[in-house]
Formats: structure tokens, sequence, C-alpha cells
């Protein structure tokens, strides 16, 4: 049986539980608008690809040819932007509308 890819995430996440703490920590762990769960600023078929790349490139052991990891590594890092513009993004927002509930109270 095939697994979806919201199965795929959540058993990478649960592979990874120092990775999913983090992202737990950061609130970077969302529900899409069907209800997927993925990372901030991430499609569902973004979420999965980072989640096997970031482990990937911890523990890179030569699994990996040099061109094959410097790949992985810009991916990586590319994905790792896109969460984080979102994070500050999300960041921003929050503070704006803390500051004009603050304004109204």
């Amino acid at each position: 049986m095939a697994h979806t890819l919201e199965q795929k995430i959540i058993g990478l996440l649960e592979q990874e539980t120092a990775l999913r703490q983090w992202l737990e920590q950061m609130r970077a762990l969302i529900k899409d608008s069907r209800g997927v769960t993925v990372i901030a600023g991430l499609s569902p078929a973004e979420t999965e690809e980072f989640l096997r790349l970031d482990p990937q490139i911890r523990a890179h052991r030569g699994a990996m040819s040099q061109t094959e990891f410097e790949a992985a590594r810009e991916r990586h890092a590319e994905l790792k932007d896109k969460i984080d513009t979102a994070l500050q993004d999300n960041a921003i927002e929050s503070l704006s509308d803390w500051g004009g509930a603050a304004a109204r109270g």
C-alpha cells in the first residue's frame, strides 16, 4: 500500500526527533490548507525533501559523492532559507497583530 505524503512526513519527523523538536520549538510545523503537516514556507513535497536532506547533510560520511553532497547542501540551504523567511514573516505579522491589539485595547 502506497503511503501518502502526510504519512511520509510524519514518519520522517518520528525518525528525526531532534529535528522535529527544533521545528516544534520554532513553531515551524504547521498544517497547510489541506490539513497536511508541513514546515512553514515549504510545500508538502519540499517538506519531505527537507526532512530527507537534513540528516544526510548533518551526517555526511561519504555516502554521496562530493558533487552529490554539494548539490544536496545547496538545495538544503535553499529550503532552509524559505523556512527562515516564513518564520520571520510570521514573527513580524504576530508583532504587528499584537501592536494593533494593544492599541485597540
